[in-house]
């Protein structure tokens, strides 16, 4: 089992950036890791004007408007740090921010970021977060823009100390079993869920597709609860939705049953293609990309 020792956070100058590093420095404490985090917004275009005077001043007032940007990200690093009482090291990047956060996510263990919130622009689109999903080669985990657990109820929220680890019998839930066990092994409680097909009245269904996860899982050290849900074949209504993929109701039900155990934490394995990033996403996680209600840790 690799430990985490260096964990890279995402930031920006949303607000959300507070609360993003906030949960990073608690991470790292509790790891002993080191931690940095890194500036990383989409670089403004200026665009065209008619005559000189008109670029320069437009020039100006964007190279304004980004160092305006740099400072409230770094105002709201500082105060996260000030608030966790470690210091938080803050590397302001430049240019295209998918290849800064993979150049470092490379030498990373953990990358820490926010969810991407539709309706608040942060400096990236929404793209970015399955580029860095494939390309990153570490786990990603993701805090959700929307509160949960306790800081609903005004308490401090916790990330890790109830988790719901989705499992299907695929290389990425490998992996991201895995990655997950440095934060498994801490947790209070674990419960491993798998949907499978549901089977006609006349087979018998399959042996405990979940035994050997929670002995591998035991053998580590954790003792984890298993679940097995059936999955059904969706209505043709659900089917004309829009937008609906086969995948979504697996994806709403993971969703429903952490909040049915007051999971603080869903890790799950992230599952796509390369070469078209958006496109080729699949359901589950394209939906948990969009819609998660609690931080969760993906591992391609």
């Amino acid at each position: 089992m690799s430990e985490i020792r260096r964990i890279l956070v995402h930031v920006n100058d949303s607000p959300r950036s507070h609360r993003v590093a906030l949960l990073a420095a608690g991470l790292a404490a509790t790891h002993g890791a080191q931690l940095q985090a890194l500036y990383a917004v989409e670089p403004a275009q200026p665009g065209a004007y008619l005559t000189p005077e008109a670029s320069t001043i437009a020039a100006q007032l964007t190279l304004e408007a980004e160092q305006a940007r740099r400072q409230v990200a770094t105002d709201l690093v500082a105060a996260a740090a000030r608030q966790a009482g470690t210091p938080i090291p803050l590397e302001l990047g430049r240019g295209e921010p998918l290849h800064a956060l993979l150049r470092e996510a490379h030498t990373s263990d953990l990358i820490v970021l926010g969810q991407h919130d539709p309706k608040q622009p942060d400096g990236h689109g929404a793209g970015l977060a399955a580029r860095l999903l494939m390309g990153a080669g570490c786990p990603l985990l993701f805090v959700p823009y929307v509160e949960w657990g306790a800081a609903i109820g005004g308490g401090a929220a916790t990330c890790g100390e109830r988790v719901l680890l989705a499992w299907s019998d695929k290389r990425e839930s490998a992996r991201a079993l895995r990655d997950a066990l440095p934060l498994l092994v801490r947790a209070r409680h674990v419960e491993v869920v798998t949907y499978a097909a549901s089977t006609p009245l006349d087979e018998e269904p399959e042996a405990d597709p979940l035994a050997a996860v929670v002995a591998h899982l035991q053998r580590h050290g954790v003792t984890a609860q298993a679940t097995v849900r059936r999955s059904r074949e969706p209505s043709i209504g659900e089917r004309m939705r829009r937008p609906w993929t086969p995948d979504a109701p697996v994806a709403e039900a993971l969703l429903s049953h952490a909040a049915d155990i007051d999971a603080d934490l869903i890790v799950m394995g992230g599952y796509g293609h390369s070469r078209a990033w958006e496109l080729a996403l699949g359901g589950v996680t394209r939906t948990l990309l969009q819609s998660m209600t609690v931080p969760v840790l993906m591992s391609h």
